[in-house]
C-alpha cells in the first residue's frame, strides 16, 4: 500500500489492504476486541481509497503502540455470573455495509473482576428497518451466543451460572419488558426470544445502561467513525474490574410477576 495516498483516490489494488485487514481481523478475534470493528469494516471494503489505507495503518499503529493483554482471574464460584453487553450502529438511511452490531461477553462475580469470554463485531445478518430493530437483533444475537457458552460452563462447573444482559437502547429494553409488539413485524422474533428467555429464567436480569458506559459501543463503531465510539472498552480492557451503572433493571422474577396487558 502507498504510505500517504490522497484520501479520495482509489487504491490501484485492494489486495494489500485486504491482506492487512485479514491479519488484523485474526488478531482482533483472538486477543484484541478494541481493533476488531476496524478490521471487520476494512475487510468488507470492495473499492478502497486512500482514506481506507490510512485507517488500516492507524489501526496497525494502535495495535503495536497500545498492547492489551486480556485478564483472566480466579473468581469466587459462589457469586459467578455471565454478563453480555450488546450494541448496534446504523439506521434505515445508512447503506447496509455501514451497519454493524457487536457484543462483549464476560465472566464476573460480585467483586466486578472479570474475564473476557468472547466478543464479536459483524454486519447484521438481516436488514433492520430502524435502530430499535437493530438493537433488538444485536441483543438477541448476544444472548443466543451467551446461552451456548453458559450451558458449557454449567456442565463444567456443575452449578448454575446466571446470565445478565445489558443494552443502551431504551426502545429495545422497553419492548422486551412491556410485552408490546414492534411496529416492524420482521423483527418480532427478537423481542419474542428475549421475552421467553427472561420469563423462563435463562436471562436472570435485563439491564438498561447509558450509551457512554456501554463497552460494546466500540464493537459496533470503528475508531475512525464520526462521532467515534465511547472509551468504555479502552478503559475496561487494561483494568481488572468492569462496573457499568444501570438506568433500569428487570429481573426474571419481577418479569414473571408483572401485570400483563389486557388481551
Amino acid at each position: 500500500m502507498p504510505l500517504h495516498p490522497p484520501l479520495s483516490s482509489p487504491l490501484p489494488s485492494r489486495k494489500h489492504l485486504h491482506s492487512l485487514a485479514a491479519k488484523l481481523l485474526w488478531v482482533g478475534r483472538v486477543a484484541r476486541p478494541d481493533i476488531l470493528t476496524n478490521a471487520t469494516n476494512l475487510d468488507h471494503i470492495s473499492h478502497p481509497t486512500g482514506s481506507d489505507a490510512r485507517h488500516a495503518k492507524d489501526t496497525l499503529d494502535r495495535t503495536l503502540s497500545r498492547p492489551v493483554t486480556p485478564n483472566y482471574h480466579r473468581l469466587d464460584l459462589a457469586t459467578l455470573r455471565i454478563d453480555v453487553y450488546a450494541d448496534y450502529s446504523g439506521s434505515s438511511s445508512l447503506p447496509l455495509d455501514r451497519r454493524q452490531l457487536g457484543y462483549l461477553m464476560t465472566l464476573t462475580n460480585q467483586s466486578n473482576r472479570f474475564s473476557a469470554l468472547y466478543w464479536a463485531s459483524h454486519k447484521p445478518h438481516r436488514v433492520c428497518r430502524g435502530s430499535c430493530a437493530g438493537e433488538s437483533l444485536a441483543l438477541a444475537d448476544a444472548v443466543a451466543a451467551t446461552l451456548d457458552v453458559r450451558l458449557l460452563l454449567q456442565e463444567v462447573l456443575y452449578q448454575s451460572v446466571p446470565l445478565h444482559a445489558y443494552t443502551d437502547s431504551s426502545g429495545s429494553h422497553d419492548m422486551t419488558t412491556s410485552f408490546r409488539d414492534p411496529t416492524d413485524m420482521t423483527s418480532k422474533n427478537d423481542p419474542f426470544m428475549l421475552r421467553r428467555a427472561l420469563l423462563a429464567g435463562p436471562i436472570a436480569a435485563l439491564h438498561l445502561v447509558h450509551g457512554a458506559h456501554n463497552p460494546a459501543d466500540a464493537l459496533s463503531k470503528p475508531t475512525y467513525a464520526r462521532p467515534p465510539p465511547n472509551d468504555a472498552l479502552d478503559r475496561t480492557l487494561p483494568s481488572v474490574t468492569l462496573r457499568v451503572p444501570t438506568r433500569s433493571s428487570t429481573s426474571s422474577t419481577e418479569y414473571r410477576n408483572s401485570t400483563r396487558p389486557p388481551a
